[in-house]
């Protein structure tokens, strides 16, 4: 299936100490271990959530469970940290996310699929650009939830983009916004310039043979601004900036470059 997202589950911890109650430890990433990593068998549909102002009864999102056992699975929205491009872990609960996730909880049955269903709730969004924020989805072996005592039990949070695009803007898009994309160099910071509405991400970055980690990328290029990436000391002054996208789909665009 193409995008799907199969993401790892099975951190669990026993423990002897008699009578203590089940407790969650909650690892987020904004990133999933690739299928061959996975255990559990559980996937996504998509990887990247595209909500067309136009979908007046939301847009879903299935969970196909592939394993021998059950899940409880939790499912909320979540706002973006500025700072890291990741989820941003000190909201809490304010302001209100602008969509809700219908059920918030529910049971996947083993060897079953699970629709999921988003929904904006009417809040104003900017009406000339992208907004985005995260789709978050917890899931728990369902025999443990009901096991009480003698078990810590550790979750994973799987976060996946959500992008509300507001009436007239294309629905397929980077390809086209990976090549309008803009680069300039000010002392030791690399700055990314879009003059699109769409949020940008980018699947590989480099300046000539210096590459940028993953955890860089995790800062998207905001719609009608700026991005700054710090420069390593050893990059060359004339140096030539190479990138590709992601696109709605999470496949990646062609490659584009553009000397400093």
């Amino acid at each position: 299936m193409k995008g799907a997202l199969t993401f790892a589950l099975g951190l669990l911890l026993t423990t002897a100490a008699a009578n203590s109650p089940v407790k969650g430890a909650v690892a987020d990433s904004s990133t999933a271990p690739s299928l061959q990593q996975a255990r559990t068998g559980l996937s996504f549909s998509q990887l990247r959530i595209i909500y067309p102002a136009h979908a007046s009864k939301g847009v879903s999102l299935n969970i196909h469970n592939t394993s021998d056992s059950a899940y409880l699975v939790q499912a909320w929205v979540r706002p973006v940290s500025p700072a890291t491009g990741s989820v941003d872990l000190t909201w809490a609960g304010e302001p209100k996310m602008p969509f809700i996730v219908t059920p918030p909880l529910s049971r996947l049955e083993a060897h079953s699929q699970h629709v999921l269903r988003i929904r904006y709730t009417g809040e104003a969004l900017p009406k000339d650009r992208e907004s985005i924020f995260f789709v978050s989805l917890r899931a728990l072996p369902a025999q443990l939830a009901t096991q009480g005592a003698n078990h810590v039990v550790m979750t994973v949070v799987s976060n996946l983009k959500l992008f509300y695009r507001p009436a007239g803007l294309a629905e397929e898009a980077i390809t086209n916004a990976s090549r309008q994309l803009r680069f300039r160099r000010e002392g030791n910071q690399l700055i990314a310039i879009n003059p699109t509405p769409y949020w940008l991400t980018f699947a590989a970055l480099s300046l000539d043979s210096f590459t940028y980690e993953a955890a860089d990328l995790r800062l998207m290029v905001p719609p009608m601004a700026e991005q700054h990436y710090a420069i390593p000391s050893a990059a060359e002054r004339d140096a030539s900036v190479k990138w590709r996208l992601i696109d709605e789909g999470n496949w990646e665009t062609p490659e584009s470059q553009q000397a400093l």
